[in-house]
């Protein structure tokens, strides 16, 4: 096997490399080669004589510090010093230093899964705790289980933009306050008793400590003892106090306050060190834990000081045909490879099906997939993956195999398995759900409708309501829940459904559907609104999937055979991916659909919704394929028209 081809600078490299400015934000575009970039940097600090042990080098995930590691490997740099450069993500980097600062192991809890007790007791005590006073306010009923992952993305955001340590002394979460923070009040209050429960443990020896740390926690508790008006650690013992050369940080665009107050106190207490930040501001999406651009413009000027700043523009992944309408969209220079040629192709869909043609045809032809190229090489890239119920349907109908990812797919989202769990019983058509999905159809039910069983309590519901059999829910505990729920409306709009239903004419669906006002019942079990339109788009979807059918039965069973095939050993073959776009950050493909570009649907001024589009289409290499409702084009789009 022949050796790998020797990676040659570009100008703009061999000038960061070169630069020997103490402070050094590099603004790269998408596919410039970031990682490529800060790894050379660090190699040339080691040719200079920089002691490898002293090098920090830093990136906000996992792939980024695999993509350190390769990058060492392609440039040559020997095993035993790369070994020695301290990479990691800055998570763990901020775990480690508190381990050192307490002197305590405190549990680490990656997935939802595992802080979901730990957020439902925290519901149970804001809502006790609220009783009084904002009974009224608080917004979420039944036992929140619907609600987990959204509250902990929320908890993502007000702990990485650090929102209410921010606030002046003496500030209190009540609704006036909530809103003037553009919060919704429940989940503040949850937020408070979450945290309160997080960080105020005592352990059996009646030591205060944390009793866990949940993704991002580590950054943000590290974060608040470094602001603290009177931190536990003397200057001596500074906990970031690590004799550093240098402090290289990959993803710098996906900064927030949190993880910059790290940083502005890891370069303050380290004399001499260098410092590399690579990013591209315009991948900046604020909603993912309070990132910021503000920490790569002036914010880094304001705190640290004047940085040396270099461009890194020419990306090593698409070609001009995809680079040219970047820039015009982006307002910057983006020049490509000039060996590098990618195609940009415009349609107009005004179906999920006619999509699905689309996407049938890429299969066979396969526009922008290399021969030995996997299907996994082509992703449909998503702004709103609650609407993709419909295309979902389709692509399992075509019997086209896919992949979700970045979020559930439509045949386990709440209100589809509530809606099915209903009306199956409306039309009486018996064992409607794999084993693995009766559990979650009949807890969204409960969570749906809400109240009790006779005279137990909401434990003892939730029993029963495990314990029932599909038949036994639908014919006994269902009906007690809808008699005896507080909220007797929607107990009414769900008895209303049912009936239209019963008729199992595929004609009465949508109004079944619309007499669900499935929008006013999830705003009661999710909290964000959001999650609420989430919902109703979900179902939307639903109706327009089931109009091929000839009744209500036929669709359902539909329904229940695509879920079996679903999880089949005959499904596990390649599949093409279904991504959310802030799941696919990071990631690259030969062949990038983007659907649903319509001026109702993706568009806007906002910097969040232009940088989504922005990192979406710049995750093509081959092919970028844009599709948007006739006469209804993103505004996006005229970018690319003239290309």
């Amino acid at each position: 096997m022949s050796a790998a081809p020797p990676i040659v600078m570009t100008r703009e490299q061999s000038d960061i490399c070169a630069c020997t400015h103490p402070r050094i934000l590099v603004e790269a575009n998408a596919g410039a080669g970031k990682t490529t970039t800060a790894a050379m940097k660090i190699a040339r600090l080691v040719e200079q004589g920089a002691n490898p042990s002293r090098i920090l080098a830093l990136s906000y995930t996992e792939p980024g510090v695999q993509a350190y590691l390769a990058a060492f490997e392609r440039l040559g740099l020997k095993p035993e010093l790369a070994r020695a450069i301290r990479v990691g993500t800055l998570e763990d980097f901020c775990a480690a230093r508190l381990k050192w600062l307490e002197n305590w192991v405190v549990e680490r809890l990656n997935r939802a899964e595992q802080v979901r007790p730990a957020v439902l007791a925290a519901i149970a005590s804001a809502r006790e705790s609220v009783s009084g006073r904002y009974a009224g306010e608080f917004a979420l009923d039944g036992s929140g289980e619907f609600a987990v992952e959204g509250l902990l993305d929320e908890f993502a955001q007000i702990k990485g933009s650090m929102q209410l340590l921010r606030q002046e002394e003496g500030f209190r979460i009540t609704p006036d306050s909530a809103g003037e923070l553009g919060r919704d009040f429940t989940t503040l209050a949850v937020y408070h008793c979450y945290e309160s429960q997080r960080c105020h443990f005592v352990d059996p020896a009646g030591e205060p400590r944390v009793k866990f740390r949940y993704a991002g926690d580590a950054t943000y508790d590290l974060a608040r003892i470094l602001a603290s008006d009177d931190p536990s650690f003397s200057w001596e013992r500074h906990p970031l106090r690590l004799k550093l050369d240098a402090v290289i940080l990959d993803e710098m665009h996906d900064s927030n306050w949190a993880m910059f107050t790290v940083l502005q106190a890891l370069l303050a207490v380290n004399d001499g060190v260098q410092f590399l930040g690579v990013g591209d501001r315009d991948q900046v999406i604020h909603a993912r834990d309070g990132a910021d651009a503000y920490f790569m413009g002036p914010g880094f000027a304001a705190f640290i000081g004047e940085p040396q700043r270099l461009p890194l523009t020419e990306t090593r992944r698409f070609g001009a045909g995809i680079a040219q309408p970047l820039a015009r969209l982006a307002h910057k220079p983006y020049p490509s490879h000039a060996a590098l040629q990618s195609r940009v192709e415009i349609r107009q869909a005004g179906s999920a099906a006619e999509l699905i043609g689309w996407i049938n045809d890429a299969l066979t032809r396969r526009p922008g997939l290399r021969p030995d190229s996997p299907r996994s090489q082509l992703a449909l890239l998503l702004r709103h993956p609650s609407a993709a119920t419909e295309l979902e349907h389709g692509l399992r109908r075509q019997a086209i195999r896919y992949q979700s990812v970045g979020f559930t797919s439509y045949l386990e989202r709440p209100e589809v398995l509530f809606v099915r769990l209903l009306f199956a019983a409306a039309v009486r058509l018996p064992d409607q759900f794999r084993s693995a999905l009766l559990a979650p159809a009949k807890r969204a039910a409960w969570e749906f409708i809400g109240g009790v069983v006779l005279d137990a309590d909401a434990a003892q519901t939730a029993q029963v309501v495990e314990q029932a059999s599909e038949a036994n829910f639908a014919e006994f505990v269902l009906p007690a829940l809808l008699r005896q729920t507080p909220h007797q409306a929607a107990s009414r709009q769900v008895q209303q459904a049912m009936r239209l239903a019963a008729s199992d004419r595929i004609e009465d669906l949508p109004r079944a559907i619309a007499a669900l006002d499935i929008r006013q019942l999830a705003r009661r079990v999710f909290v964000q609104v959001e999650a609420a339109e989430d919902s109703e788009r979900s179902l939307q979807g639903l109706v327009r999937a089931s109009q091929s059918y000839a009744s209500i039965s036929e669709f359902l069973r539909s329904l229940l055979a695509h879920d079996y095939d679903a999880h089949a050993e005959k499904w596990a073959g390649e599949r093409i991916i279904l991504s959310s776009i802030e799941a696919a950050k990071g990631l690259e493909f030969e062949h990038v659909i983007i659907p649903d570009l319509n001026r109702s649907d993706f568009d806007g001024e906002r910097a969040d919704e232009r940088n989504l589009f922005y990192v979406a289409a710049s995750r093509a290499r081959q092919q970028l394929t844009l599709v948007h409702r006739p006469g209804q084009a993103s505004s996006y789009l005229r970018h690319f028209v003239s290309n």
